[in-house]
């Protein structure tokens, strides 16, 4: 993810010079372009740039400038990024695209507060203050797995209905009006990382990055046998993809070709550790002789997966197939209303 500002007068430069001072409000790095005077980068080059999903984009100056800016490239709502619009006075600031699932919304409400502008939200859950799962979601972290759903729940809030919750994790807070808990079987909202197979109409599926993978690999290990095992390993647990947060390892495999090409592919990050922080990790492990007397610990996955989550609790253990082995382990989730 990444967050951009770009002006296209002298007054919406000092503006935007003024939002990045913010450094409380925005602790992210933010990448501010003017739009004018010689040899500045195109609207049209800058915005194919950083149309990207995850991104944070801020139009200081016309609204038509940045829906004429954006149109070509606008796809679907859960890859599409937040869009935001401020006049060069901050007067107004205008969420215009991704409200919820991006949130522009969430970010339209913080630079107006830290400039005095005006929000102008015009979602009808925002409007008519009803509780907006999709934005809700962007604030926890939670990816939405099928967003076609989101409009089933929305329009249901809207109407009065209630709409059942269940959740493989702790929640804090007091339920939203609408809200009602309820067992997996007849829920309308899953919060988890797990797939329901038993259910002919699915849920809204909102997935935390609740997991660490530990890979372990014999050195020339490709890619993509670490990626059928994962793809297997994932199918007989029922997990989704998108609980991974993050893959470890140790230490000797950080230049891993195989193992970089993994990570790249699916977009995480690798964290590595050396041998005697995984060798003193407490707990039952899978141990092999072989691999401690190659790389100096007894277990190279379960005992990274473990560290990567912060000692929490491994939920697949150890599985290996053609030089390759996987296990994951649960991180602490937070959830709150």
């Amino acid at each position: 993810m990444s967050n951009h500002i770009i002006c296209f007068s002298p007054s919406g430069a000092t503006l935007g010079q003024r939002i990045l001072a913010v450094e409380d409000v925005f602790a992210a790095d933010w990448e501010l372009t003017q739009c004018f005077g010689a040899d500045h980068e195109s609207l049209s080059d800058w915005t194919k740039r950083v149309f990207q999903p995850g991104n944070n984009l801020i139009f200081i100056g016309a609204a038509g400038i940045a829906v004429r800016a954006i149109a070509p490239y606008v796809s679907a709502k859960q890859s599409d990024p937040a869009v935001v619009v401020m006049d060069e006075k901050a007067n107004w600031c205008i969420p215009i695209l991704s409200g919820h699932l991006g949130g522009a919304n969430l970010l339209a409400n913080k630079l107006a507060k830290m400039t005095g502008a005006q929000a102008a939200i015009t979602t009808a859950t925002d409007v008519r203050g009803v509780w907006a799962v999709d934005s809700w979601a962007k604030q926890e972290r939670l990816t939405v797995v099928n967003p076609s759903g989101i409009k089933e729940i929305s329009a249901g809030l809207l109407q009065g209905q209630t709409k059942k919750l269940f959740s493989e994790f702790p929640i804090s807070g007091k339920l939203p009006e609408g809200l009602v808990f309820s067992d997996a079987a007849s829920c309308d909202i899953y919060i988890g990382i797990h797939r329901l197979t038993d259910r002919e109409r699915q849920p809204l599926y909102l997935v935390p990055q609740a997991l660490c993978l530990g890979i372990g690999c014999r050195k020339g290990a490709s890619g993509e046998q670490m990626d059928a095992l994962f793809e297997k390993v994932m199918e007989q647990n029922g997990i989704w993809h998108e609980a991974i947060e993050i893959v470890c390892s140790i230490d000797l495999k950080k230049e891993e070709p195989g193992l970089l090409d993994f990570c790249a592919e699916h977009f995480w990050g690798l964290k590595t550790y050396d041998a005697e922080t995984l060798r003193n990790l407490k707990g039952a492990f899978t141990a092999s002789t072989f691999v401690k007397q190659v790389t100096g610990v007894d277990n190279v996955c379960e005992r990274s997966a473990k560290k990567g989550s912060g000692n929490g609790k491994i939920l697949i253990p150890k599985t290996a197939q053609n030089g390759v082995t996987i296990a994951a382990a649960m991180k602490t989730v937070e959830i709150s209303f």
